[in-house]
């Protein structure tokens, strides 16, 4: 068949609308983009610190990052800080381990107080000034918290900064 003018003007004049409508989709994909981010932003602002903490995040959404490390002694035994912890395929929330090196991961989309109630609350284990884990302090046993080689009586409400060194310890009273 053969193609005349008229036959490359009309494809002309719709190539160059499909080349527009291009455009407006990735104009869309951004203009989503940049409202998930600020949305994400302020949802965040209203949760309260445990509720930011259980909630699932994304790294676009980081604005405070920090680093403590927690060390779990029970009966002079150290215990293992479990990799992955708030971690899943399906979400990540602001605090989570990457190893078991005991280093916690602060990645919060606001910067907030994150206590060790809200790193055991994201782990589902229990920790306070009676329990750590699965021991109970009892007549013979006492639990002590200290930060930064200091002890601290604040237990579970213990706020978390960036290279604190936190060591929980269960054991025999003296």
């Amino acid at each position: 068949m053969h193609r005349t003018f008229a036959d490359d003007k009309t494809m002309n004049k719709y190539s160059h609308k499909k080349s527009y409508s291009g455009w407006w989709i990735a104009g869309g994909v951004v203009l989503a983009a940049v409202g998930l981010i600020v949305w994400g932003n302020h949802s965040a602002s209203t949760l309260t610190t445990r509720q930011l903490a259980l909630s699932c995040t994304t790294d676009p959404l980081t604005r405070f990052h920090i680093h403590p490390h927690l060390t779990i002694v029970v009966n002079n035994a150290t215990q293992t800080i479990p990799a992955d912890i708030g971690i899943s395929l399906a979400c990540m929330h602001p605090i989570h381990t990457h190893d078991d090196s005991g280093t916690i991961h602060i990645e919060s989309p606001v910067a907030r107080d994150f206590t060790l109630g809200d790193f055991f609350a994201v782990w589902g284990k229990t920790f306070n000034q009676n329990q750590i884990l699965n021991s109970v302090v009892d007549a013979s046993h006492t639990i002590t918290v200290t930060v930064n080689g200091s002890p601290v009586d604040t237990y579970e409400n213990t706020v978390m900064h960036d290279n604190d060194q936190i060591v929980i310890s269960y054991a025999v009273k003296k």
